[in-house]
């Protein structure tokens, strides 16, 4: 019998993880003419890990699920919704062998996010907003390695 996919792991650099097929979650883009993209993102509940962070919605990808699979039932399962997007790139964080896919969508507007389960509250910001804000470090990580002119 083999163990649930859904569950904490540790990397090969002793960090603890939850997914033990690594992690996805969706990072959607709204670019209006002319004006700052902005950025979807969801304040973690406090209960759970990382809690009271902002990041995006995400988590364990499962048996069969691929990257993106596994992002867009996490957004359903922590914003309540299931927008219409088009990927328009891929970001791997790996962390000693764990890996987290940032999945990166644009959105044709900014629609509205509801709090379900793992999520506080939502918001779309700049990347300058998104700067100020306590974030998830992975959430840090895309912003501080993303191109000024994110895909």
């Amino acid at each position: 019998m083999s163990l649930p996919t859904d569950r904490w792991t540790t990397c090969g650099l002793g960090h603890v993880h939850w997914g033990a097929l690594g992690g996805a979650g969706l990072l959607f883009r709204y670019a209006a003419n002319g004006a700052a993209p902005r950025y979807l993102l969801a304040q973690r509940a406090r209960d759970v890990d990382e809690g009271m962070l902002w990041g995006i919605p995400g988590g364990a990808i499962r048996e069969g699920e691929s990257p993106e699979q596994a992002a867009r039932r996490e957004v359903r399962e922590e914003l309540g919704v299931r927008p219409s997007y088009r990927v328009t790139g891929e970001q791997r964080q790996d962390c000693g062998g764990w890996v987290f896919h940032v999945i990166c969508a644009d959105v044709d507007s900014q629609f509205d996010a509801f709090c379900v389960r793992e999520t506080e509250t939502t918001g779309w910001f700049t990347r300058g907003q998104m700067a100020q804000l306590p974030l998830h470090p992975g959430v840090r990580r895309w912003l501080d390695s993303a191109p000024s002119a994110p895909a």
